[in-house]
């Protein structure tokens, strides 16, 4: 095997200039990103336009409502009142900052805002919908207030209970309805004032709970289904709720050891079926996940959770059809539900990926170019399975090789994959003839914090050629950090001939997302490669760029310096990836 492909096979990126240059082209891309919902990249975006332009009321706004899809309501406030304070009369800076109140539990505040924006703008839609929700929140206040002020010291225990159950039922309704819609941190904040009347209701710890779920604050989240149990031991929802914060976390074993222990306490529970139909597909049990699902909507034909899973598992194994048959079913019993509408709009999953690229590597002392192009196709044919075949084209002074190959990886379990690779090059000249090889990776750490998750795996492969046979095995570590956005990896590599000849090296590479879809890489390598019976020193620093150009088209591009005893090597590689 040629080791200094293990460097140069991991450049694949576009050099494009992902970065606009003024503050209108920003702006732009910033609109854009938000509009798309990508809150953190149009976040970056308009911040650096306030950069260039920073009295610029018009991005200041933008910011604000991206901070607040975001759920950073201290940033958008700032942003919205940095907009006012420019252009007093701005009525988009008006109403973000009236929803930044409302979201704060301010609804007075709120109100004042928004009550003459509508005035002034009778057709504002959006505006007059805040206006009413604001509204039913200061009224429920108001008559919360009453009935604790109406209540008498001296009346009986039942008469007290009564009255707080009344205050605080509208609450609960108007909460459960906007945490369908997606709206956690307004249905927090009514959650809270509930709370307040009902400081050991436990259904109202639960429920809140689940919002700060919802917004991954597990920890705090973890502190009310506590709350929860500590009241009453035996809480179902909130036994429930710390199953669901276990999936969150990403900690499918736990979670499984809980939900078998609730459906032993409480079997055929429709709830507790959907959650554990939910672990069964984080553990690739497809099949035992599609028959909980369908017999707790058939055991509870209201259940949406169980439908819209339901239609979750029929999509991952690809009956398109099915999964959005019962999305719409799920659908009618919660038409407001914002998570239900996103999956009926998005787009069926891609099963088939269209790899295409080439280097063009230049030689140093007058040894001219070498070129290695490829294209390959992959197929999944499974949620687990993928196969793949590719065909490569390299020539070396004047000489072409051409390759092809197959290759199957597959996913045992959350945590541990593998794959097997076979390659053939008739009338081989410099390639080899013949190549299998195999690989596998596995989850060994969790992600906690914001570290990890660590992966370790393990690339081997055998390479016959006309003369020599050659055999590389190469574990690797493979670490993230900051929410997987940097990953660092430390490869060791060992070859070693027929012939006695062996060869030690390394590679390091470095993996930074920079936005969603913006990614960079870099490294270092010192892998001697084993030619035949001959072998040749070799040091390569590497790096590159992958742009997608949207969820379908990727960019890819990179560069490469290898230095050997007696030439250098400058390897320029440009490449996409086709999803369809």
């Amino acid at each position: 095997m040629r080791l200094q492909c293990l460097a140069a096979g991991l450049c694949m990126a576009l050099a494009v200039d992902a970065h606009a240059q003024t503050v209108d082209e920003l702006y732009s891309q910033g609109v854009k990103a938000r509009q798309e919902q990508r809150f953190e990249d149009a976040s970056t975006l308009l911040r650096r336009a306030l950069s260039l332009q920073p009295a610029n009321s018009d991005t200041l706004v933008q910011l604000g409502f991206a901070e607040l899809g975001l759920g950073n309501l201290a940033a958008a406030r700032t942003a919205f009142s940095n907009a006012l304070a420019i252009a007093p009369d701005y009525a988009d800076a008006k109403f973000g900052l009236a929803q930044v109140e409302f979201r704060s539990g301010n609804p007075a505040a709120a109100r004042a805002l928004v009550e003459p924006l509508v005035t002034q703008q009778p057709g504002n839609q959006e505006a007059a919908a805040l206006l009413t929700t604001v509204r039913a929140a200061l009224e429920t206040e108001r008559d919360a207030a009453a009935a604790a002020t109406a209540a008498k010291p001296r009346r009986a225990e039942g008469q007290a209970t009564t009255a707080r159950s009344d205050a605080v039922a509208p609450l609960l309704d108007e909460a459960r309805r906007l945490r369908t819609a997606g709206q956690f941190a307004q249905a927090e904040s009514l959650y809270r004032r509930a709370l307040s009347i009902s400081p050991r209701n436990t259904d109202i710890l639960v429920a809140l709970g689940l919002v700060a779920g919802f917004q991954q604050r597990f920890d705090e989240a973890d502190r009310f289904f506590s709350a929860a149990l500590a009241i009453d031991p035996d809480q179902f929802d909130a036994r429930l709720g710390k199953v669901r914060l276990a999936i969150w976390r990403g900690d499918v074993a736990r979670a499984r050891q809980m939900i078998d222990g609730v459906l032993a306490d409480v079997p055929g529970n429709t709830e507790a079926m959907v959650v554990d139909a939910r672990i069964s597909m984080l553990e690739r049990d497809y099949a035992g996940a599609e028959e909980s699902f369908a017999s707790a909507a058939a055991a509870d034909p209201a259940n949406a959770e169980a439908l819209v899973g339901l239609g979750d598992v029929r999509r991952a194994r690809g009956d398109e059809v099915s999964a959005r048959q019962a999305y719409e079913n799920a659908l009618l019993l919660q038409p407001d539900s914002v998570e239900i509408a996103q999956r009926l709009a998005a787009a069926p999953p891609q099963k088939w990926r269209l790899d295409i690229g080439s280097e063009l590597s230049e030689l140093s002392a007058g040894l001219g170019n070498w070129t290695d192009s490829g294209i390959g196709l992959s197929y999944r044919a499974t949620p687990d399975t993928v196969l793949g075949a590719r065909m490569r084209v390299a020539t070396r002074f004047g000489r072409t090789d051409a390759q092809i190959e197959g290759r199957i990886d597959h996913a045992f379990a959350p945590s541990f994959s593998a794959y097997g690779v076979i390659a053939g090059t008739p009338q081989a000249d410099f390639l080899a003839k013949f190549s299998a090889g195999a690989g596998a990776s596995w989850r060994a750490i969790e992600s906690v914090g914001g570290i990890g998750p660590v992966f370790l795996n393990l690339d081997a492969r055998y390479d016959l050629f006309d003369a020599t046979e050659n055999t590389t095995i190469s574990p690797w570590v493979q670490a993230y950090f900051f929410d997987e956005r940097l990953g660092l990896s430390a490869r060791w590599v060992h070859s070693e001939n027929d012939r006695g000849r062996v060869a030690d090296g390394y590679v390091l590479r470095a993996d930074l997302t920079v936005t969603d879809r913006l990614r960079l890489f870099g490294g270092y390598s010192d892998a001697p490669e084993i030619s035949e019976a001959t072998l040749i020193e070799t040091r390569t620093a590497f790096g590159g760029v992958s742009f997608d150009i949207s969820d379908d088209l990727t960019l890819l591009g990179s560069y490469a310096n290898e230095q050997r005893p007696t030439f250098e090597r400058n390897i320029f590689g440009l490449g996409l990836a086709v999803r369809f």
